[in-house]
């Protein structure tokens, strides 16, 4: 082999060489940094996915808020912080006159606080009495007979609470309202006032014939028991019977000389 074949072969060695080297240490970082660079790309990509997608939904969230508040003041008015009698006063004479009748009379009782009912139990099958004969020995008839009315007792089901509601923040208040008018007047106001802005929960209605020669002989005089809700701060609801006592207030639409009184508060 000649000198000039040696040294060509040399330089093929040493050019290849120089290729290498100059990609490992040139070419490959460049490479790597366009990798990294696209991966980055791609995570920021997605994390402004996210943040776009979470925008919109506070943007829409803005758009409902204005529902959320009416929604809001709706429920703080049917269970509010304070009995605020003279407002269902209002309430309640104004119902009565769309419903064509007429308070004549409105009292309260104190508040009282809640308690939370405790879960009802099946009652226990009853024992059988000492001295008396048993059903063994029998052709089983008697206990065959027994078992599906046992079987078919009725079982309470579990009382659901609210451990946001103690007997600190949150009172009833009975209430009894008098109307005058007829019968359909009457269940008309019934339905008002179970759909009004107060929470309002009926729990009797009375009737009873107006006497002959009386002022009230136009109708029926109408008697409304229910219970409304107070919700009030634990440090600043009221004890049993620590309740404020207001004098006796005339509703708007009754009769001059017509005592409506809230007793109690």
């Amino acid at each position: 082999m000649d000198r000039n074949r040696i040294k060509l072969i040399i330089a093929m060695v040493s050019g290849v060489a120089v290729l290498a080297l100059g990609f490992l240490l040139g070419v490959q970082p460049q490479l790597s940094a366009a990798s990294a660079a696209a991966e980055q790309k791609a995570s920021v990509d997605q994390q402004n996915e996210g943040i776009r997608a979470a925008v919109e939904q506070l943007i829409a969230e803005n758009e409902g808020l204005a529902g959320l508040e009416d929604e809001r003041d709706a429920k703080l008015a049917s269970v509010p912080a304070a009995p605020d009698m003279p407002a269902l006063i209002r309430q309640l004479d104004q119902m009565a006159g769309e419903a064509g009748t007429m308070v004549t009379s409105f009292t309260t009782a104190d508040p009282v606080s809640y308690v939370a009912p405790a879960s009802a139990t099946a009652p226990a099958a009853a024992a059988p009495a000492e001295g008396t004969e048993s059903s063994e020995g029998t052709d089983g008839s008697a206990d065959a007979a027994a078992a599906p009315a046992e079987a078919a007792l009725p079982t309470a089901p579990a009382t659901v609470t609210d451990p946001a509601v103690t007997t600190a923040n949150f009172s009833t208040i009975a209430v009894t309202v008098d109307i005058q008018g007829s019968y359909d007047q009457a269940l008309d106001f019934v339905d008002r006032i179970q759909k009004g802005p107060r929470l309002f929960l009926v729990t009797a209605i009375t009737s009873s014939e107006p006497e002959e020669g009386s002022e009230t002989a136009e109708g029926q005089t109408w008697t409304v028991g229910g219970l409304v809700f107070v919700l009030q701060d634990g440090e600043t609801a009221p004890a049993d019977g620590d309740a404020t006592t207001t004098a006796p207030t005339q509703a708007e639409g009754t009769d001059e000389g017509t005592d409506t009184t809230a007793s109690g508060r």
